[in-house]
């Protein structure tokens, strides 16, 4: 097999992320679509110029398709786990986005499941995937700003208004701030804090936390603190009903280090131009990180090079399965600090 052969489940804008990404790729390329929308399903299809017979109208229709190899999960959060369950029952490799379920029990039945199907998962977290990411790791790790004491990040934006109807503000939906992007955050924080200890990632000892619950009952504004056995503190941000600076700080004992672009280096997913800037001592040193490359073009890469070399997780820093669960667990504590519950805890 000299490419993996995707087919994407629900053809939302994220999607055409990925689907713009596997145009770049080496090693894989787009097959075939599944929605339930007609419309929608013509315009992706039309767009990606994808075979009339591989454009189905229902999920199962893909997951039973002897011509995909693997498969690209953007529906709602809510469908992400029994989406992925059924996708390793057939055989299909998985990709699937954030939040890889909606909880920690949702979790790991996916990842029980994908193991006893012998498939490569992969919760869909790009940014851990970009060039920036190892960069900054090796920074960290040789000690540039000396011992890691804390770490200030946030994603938010803002709706301006509610709508009811929209995902995002839909509780049957698993809407909400923390669910859609403070994960990002929580999974910086996890790792960076991580290097400290010299592990991967680690969880928090201690969470606290606060939130503004808007009226269809989904968290629009909220904020974590967590404190790490090391000593590391780190505060998250997130909202959608706020913009905030997206960015990351992180504070050492000689100087701190500020990454301008996180979670999204690449205006419209590339190309990209970012920069992490060091600053000790009063002087600025400025590691820049530029190509022509799609943001989404390293996860679709490293996933299809996992698959073609019959591995069924990614190496560190992308999320490995672990990662994956230990980021769920610090989730549903955040949830549950600002009593945000949703149908599936």
């Amino acid at each position: 097999m000299n490419k993996i052969r995707w087919g994407i489940i629900g053809p939302g804008s994220i999607a055409n992320n990925f689907a713009d990404a596997l145009l770049q790729t080496y090693s894989a390329e787009l097959t075939a679509i599944a929605s339930y929308n007609d419309q929608r399903r013509k315009v992706f299809g039309d767009k990606y110029n994808i075979s009339n017979n591989l454009r189905f109208d229902h999920y199962d229709s893909l997951l039973n398709c002897e011509l995909v190899d693997a498969v690209y999960i953007s529906t709602p959060h809510t469908f992400h786990a029994d989406l992925s369950i059924k996708a390793a029952g057939k055989g299909k490799h998985i990709l699937c986005e954030k939040p890889s379920a909606v909880n920690f029990k949702q979790g790991e039945k996916v990842i029980q499941a994908v193991q006893d199907a012998g498939v490569f998962y992969k919760e869909g977290f790009m940014y851990r995937c970009h060039p920036q990411i190892p960069a900054l790791l090796e920074i960290l790790k040789n000690k540039t700003i000396g011992d890691i004491t804390k770490i200030t990040s946030s994603f938010g934006f803002d709706m301006t208004k509610v709508i009811p109807e929209h995902r995002l503000f839909n509780k049957n939906l698993a809407g909400g701030a923390i669910l859609d992007v403070g994960l990002y955050p929580v999974s910086l924080s996890r790792m960076i804090a991580g290097v400290q200890s010299g592990k991967k990632f680690v969880n928090p000892i201690k969470l606290s936390a606060e939130a503004q619950i808007g009226q269809t009952g989904v968290d629009e504004i909220s904020s974590a603190i967590m404190e790490f056995d090391n000593g590391v503190i780190a505060e998250a941000y997130t909202a959608i009903m706020k913009n905030m600076d997206n960015n990351a700080v992180i504070e050492g004992s000689d100087g701190k280090i500020i990454i301008d672009n996180p979670w999204m280096p690449g205006r419209d997913g590339g190309p990209y131009h970012s920069k992490i800037r060091i600053i000790k001592n009063g002087n600025e040193e400025i590691r820049e990180f530029k190509g022509p490359e799609h943001l989404f073009f390293f996860e679709a890469e490293l996933s299809s090079q996992s698959i073609l070399k019959e591995k069924q997780q990614v190496p560190h820093p992308g999320m490995t399965w672990e990662d994956t669960l230990g980021n769920l667990k610090v989730l549903d504590e955040w949830r549950q600090k600002i009593n945000y519950k949703i149908n599936e805890d």
